[in-house]
């Protein structure tokens, strides 16, 4: 059957059902209608005329209320860095605010980036207003449209480059997403579920001989990997996304905490913490399988722990280990990451899905703009240090990254860490 305008009744109802025939989940029926409830105030229409089952909107085999319910369950704990009198000074953004506050520029070579383009953006100040003209005034950004990644960029207003204040970060969620799929673990079936943390701009704080400040960019996905063993219900892998490198995490078999509403440290196969830095390929083997913390909470659950690194946004999995490029004869060291900062249980927020859904299925209006755009958030292109040091580019968006998985086990060609 296929839907054309759908009620939210029935969609609260089909998700429902589609959740509570779900063998391996335990959540009682009164917590599963409010996270369909939900998820039905927002859902894209495209996705809802298009789906066969009213209950897998997203059309990826699992009912969306419970990958919903996963998500939150399973939620990161953050902790921001202080570093001597430093702060972090760049908070999560909204990710649809910023579009809007935003002009579509193009890149061309290193440190060219064309004016915004002609027909996008409002008449006064060229800003996407709405979020969704994004995908129609040039529809080439739109991957299911245009199957690459292209030059396409957003410049985002500097203002903004603060995100917002550390109390509505704590109380909104703001800018956190999450994307589920089936996987395996040591043979055994899990729910992997992505979290995408979204900032405006990546603030690394660092001059070069007295020089610029080595590499700050305009926005920032940053986001963490958990798998969730379905029988058992625990976690049992990790995955750190740090500078474009995955750190993993294999969660011993028989863990399991000894408290509730508590902090707990779990040392894995080749825990040392002695380690050098992430970019050096003798040491990168080090990270994984060395160390994870998680904040357990009322109900015995996992919320792995973020250390943020300042400015850059990056979560470590503890405060040891460090990220250090080599540029010539100079080295590079990258801001701490050694918490002491804040620290929040992103909040279970009531106002909005955390779910994006698929790329070609996306859940909500929101999800649709952030998931289908195939170009850069943010505009800077650059070369570091004299043109020694790394590429300085935006990055892409959640489903145009390797960790995004697919309905087919794959990546998008020419995908970004």
């Amino acid at each position: 059957m296929r839907l054309a305008l759908v009620p939210s009744s029935l969609i609260v109802s089909a998700l429902l059902l589609g959740a509570c025939a779900a063998d391996d989940e335990d959540i009682d029926a009164e917590q599963q209608a409010e996270l369909s409830a939900i998820l039905a105030k927002d859902v894209d229409p495209t996705t809802a005329a298009e789906a066969t089952d009213p209950a897998d909107l997203d059309q990826d085999g699992i009912p969306d209320a419970l990958e919903e319910q996963l998500i939150r369950r399973y939620r990161p704990y953050y902790e921001l860095t202080k570093e001597g009198n430093k702060t972090e000074a760049h908070l999560p953004s909204d990710a649809i605010a910023e579009i809007e506050t935003s002009q579509l520029k193009e890149m061309k070579g290193d440190d060219d980036v064309s004016a915004p383009l002609a027909g996008c953006g409002n008449a006064r100040d060229k800003h996407l207003v709405p979020a969704q003209s994004l995908l129609t005034c040039k529809p080439e950004t739109s991957y299911t449209r245009n199957k690459k990644i292209t030059k396409y960029c957003l410049n985002h207003a500097d203002a903004r480059r603060a995100g917002v204040s550390v109390a509505e970060a704590k109380a909104k969620a703001t800018g956190l997403y999450g994307h589920v799929s089936n996987d395996l673990v040591n043979g055994r079936a899990t729910y992997k579920i992505e979290y995408w943390q979204y900032w405006a701009f990546n603030d690394q704080d660092i001059t070069v001989l007295g020089l610029g400040s080595f590499g700050d960019h305009e926005g920032d996905w940053t986001g963490v990997e958990v798998w969730v063993d379905r029988e058992t219900k625990a976690v049992a892998k990790l995955g750190y996304m740090i500078h474009g490198i995955e750190v993993f995490f294999t969660v011993p078999a028989g863990t399991k905490a000894a408290c509730t509403s508590c902090f707990t440290s779990v040392k894995g196969a080749k825990y040392n913490p002695s380690v050098g830095s992430i970019f050096d390929d003798r040491e990168r083997p080090k990270f994984d399988d060395n160390q994870a913390e998680f904040w357990i909470d009322a109900q015995g659950f996992e919320h792995v722990k973020l250390y943020i690194e300042r400015g850059g946004h990056e979560g470590w999995p503890g405060t040891w280990g460090k990220a250090e490029h080599k540029a010539g004869p100079i080295t590079i060291k990258l801001n701490a990451h050694s918490g002491g900062g804040v620290g929040w249980l992103v909040a279970d927020v009531k106002d909005r899905a955390f779910n994006l859904g698929e790329v070609a299925h996306p859940l909500t209006t929101a999800a649709r703009v952030i998931i289908d755009f195939n170009g850069h958030w943010g505009c800077t292109n650059a070369k570091d240090v004299f043109g020694l040091g790394p590429q300085r580019r935006s990055p892409v968006g959640p489903a145009m990254h390797c960790e995004w998985r697919w309905p087919d086990g794959k990546s998008v060609p020419g995908c970004a860490h």
